[in-house]
């Protein structure tokens, strides 16, 4: 335990503008109405990258499709060496599934199943917030928000859960997010670099995750890296398909 409070420890001393009375003495308040995010709209969107996920068991790097209707469901094709499919996934508010081709398996559950690896709660719509780079919550009057030089904090508080965005003053756009759950202990940072245009609007076309997470009755963090860097990017008005069919030899888990 004296570990695990010596990590918290650090983590909190780091996030401390999390706290919702944390105003810096060069900052200054700014109301709703002067305040503007610019986020990304679309009806569907697509998009490829080159994928790393990263922890002290594994490295894997791949090739990532996705494809999102929004607020709808979210399907993604991850290829691995010699750009063969080694997984696909569909997600919808009330649904998760994936596809396990090295394993010949298919695993069923619902969206709380990536609550349950990762320690926090996220519903299906910031689950696609995360993805293109929008606000995990809508702005209320009950958030606090600052300018510091050149960028805008926007510090909000959701039960156990605080969130910080950090939005540049120039572009409006969201370019880093931290979460972190009191209960849990759990902590999310997310990096949105490297602009680049989409239509009218501005894509960041690198995402770097860095999620640190406890497992049960363990004073060890578990600390996952996850990039993405996007080669191609577009947004629509046609539909997309969703193609998920599910092998007929293989294994079905529930979980």
């Amino acid at each position: 335990m004296i570990i695990r409070k010596y990590y918290i420890l650090v983590f909190l001393l780091v996030f401390l503008s999390c706290k919702r009375n944390f105003i810096p003495l060069d900052s200054t308040s700014v109301t709703i109405t002067d305040f503007k995010i610019d986020e990304i709209d679309y009806k569907y969107l697509s998009s490829k990258s080159k994928f790393q996920y990263k922890n002290e068991n594994q490295l894997i790097n791949a090739t990532l499709n996705t494809r999102i209707k929004k607020n709808e469901k979210i399907w993604f094709s991850i290829r691995v060496a010699f750009g063969i499919e080694g997984f696909r996934g569909l997600i919808t508010k009330d649904e998760f599934k994936l596809i396990d081709r090295v394993n010949k398996r298919v695993i069923i559950s619902t969206p709380k199943i990536i609550e349950k690896e990762f320690k926090v709660k996220l519903d299906f719509q910031q689950i696609e917030s995360l993805l293109v780079g929008n606000l995990l919550y809508k702005i209320s009057e009950s958030d606090k928000i600052v300018r510091e030089g050149n960028v805008y904090k926007v510090v909000q508080q959701n039960q156990s859960i605080q969130t910080q965005n950090i939005v540049s003053a120039k572009t409006s756009k969201i370019e880093k997010l931290i979460v972190f759950d009191e209960f849990t202990n759990y902590l999310l940072t997310v990096d949105y670099d490297n602009f680049k245009p989409l239509g009218k609007l501005l894509f960041p076309v690198k995402h770097s995750y860095t999620s640190i997470s406890y497992m049960d009755d363990t004073s060890v963090p578990l600390i996952t890296n996850i990039i993405f860097n996007y080669n191609k990017v577009s947004r629509t008005n046609k539909a997309l398909k969703f193609p998920f069919n599910i092998p007929s030899k293989y294994v079905v888990e529930k979980i």
